[in-house]
């Protein structure tokens, strides 16, 4: 018995982990598309002036 706890603590606090880390790489991956279309934007108005 208190082998299939651990397993399943261990099991949990894994999934828990992907989760969050896909989140975190979600959100960085949409702050790393807002920064390259900002930076294009910047180079497009500096290139017409």
């Amino acid at each position: 018995m208190p082998t299939i706890v651990c397993n399943f603590s261990a099991l949990t606090v894994a999934t828990l982990y992907y989760c969050w880390r896909s989140y975190y790489h979600g959100r960085s991956q949409r702050e790393q598309v807002l920064r390259e279309r900002v930076a294009y934007m910047l180079w497009v108005m500096a290139n017409s002036v």
